[in-house]
């Protein structure tokens, strides 16, 4: 969220793209190639996967209304390219969320989100899916954003400090 207000203060077409990667689990390069013709009635209909497989994604209510405040009648809804220049905005974001002065260059100075990058916005979906979407395995692929249980089976650790809160539900000993 850091990341993304920070983008904001960037260019506020930069942080809508970093919401749509949050909040769908797409691709950079799905998102990129998403068109407004493509976009109805909060979903957004990816043609070509990694995979090669089309589907539908459902866009959050507030996420599907930015979107559609910026209409255009067609082309790109992001208007970026895919590059250094896109690259170097994260980099940017990053280094501001983290207090730290932006670089204008390709390595930026060390900062606690320096790891960060477009995939992770994947895999934050993902791990929100399961923990706050309640998703299970199947359930990732289901949103086709998988197609192989064994590559969702990644986010199945998510649930594991649920699990252990259940020790509180033992018996205790008296004192």
């Amino acid at each position: 969220m850091a990341i993304i207000e920070a983008a904001e203060t960037i260019d506020g077409e930069f942080a809508l793209l970093l919401r749509f990667l949050l909040y769908s689990g797409c691709r950079l390069g799905e998102a990129l190639a998403l068109r407004y013709e493509d976009t109805h009635d909060g979903t957004a209909f990816i043609r070509m996967s990694k995979n090669d497989d089309p589907r539908t994604v459902r866009l959050r209510a507030d996420l599907a209304l930015d979107i559609e405040a910026r209409r255009k009648p067609a082309g790109p809804v992001f208007p970026f390219r895919y590059g250094t220049a896109l690259k170097l905005r994260l980099k940017r974001a990053t280094c501001l969320a983290s207090g730290v002065t932006p670089a204008f260059q390709v390595t930026s100075p060390p900062h606690r989100l320096r790891w960060v990058n477009f995939h992770t916005f994947r895999h934050t979906w993902a791990t929100w899916m399961r923990r706050y979407g309640g998703a299970d395995v199947q359930g990732l692929v289901a949103t086709g954003n998988w197609r192989d249980p064994r590559s969702a089976a990644r986010y199945a650790h998510v649930h594991a400090h649920e699990e252990w809160e259940r020790t509180e539900r033992f018996p205790s000993m008296k004192r």
